[in-house]
């Protein structure tokens, strides 16, 4: 059986921009995570596992979301070989020279199945 697990706007505290003013204080950054693969029992992936390994990223420091979503990624493919991924990371309200609420990076890859 197939299965699909997502955690929705888990917060990590970090540095984020690449401009030095925003890394004055940290930011609150929601990610999501999302995984599909084979099931493996009653538990094939462990969501608090997931956490603590985002846990780990709290208080870095980073210039872009490209960069966060990569290292994140990177990560949980080493940490979970089995399945595959999708990380998207949201910065609210980015310094830009137009007002948006929120610029979005998402980035996939594991075992498609």
């Amino acid at each position: 059986m197939k299965g699909q697990l997502t955690l929705k706007n888990v917060i990590i505290r970090l540095k984020l921009g690449s401009e030095p003013f925003e890394k004055i204080s940290d930011s609150d950054i929601p990610v999501d995570i999302l995984w599909s693969g084979e099931m493996t029992g009653s538990m094939s992936i462990d969501y608090t596992g997931i956490c603590e390994i985002l846990a780990g990223f709290s208080e870095k420091e980073y210039d872009y979301i490209e960069e966060l979503a990569s290292d994140i990624l990177n990560t949980l493919l080493e940490e979970y070989p089995t399945g595959y991924w999708k990380v998207i990371v949201t910065k609210p309200f980015p310094s830009v020279s137009l007002k948006m609420e929120s610029a979005l990076f998402a980035m996939e890859g594991g075992n498609n199945v």
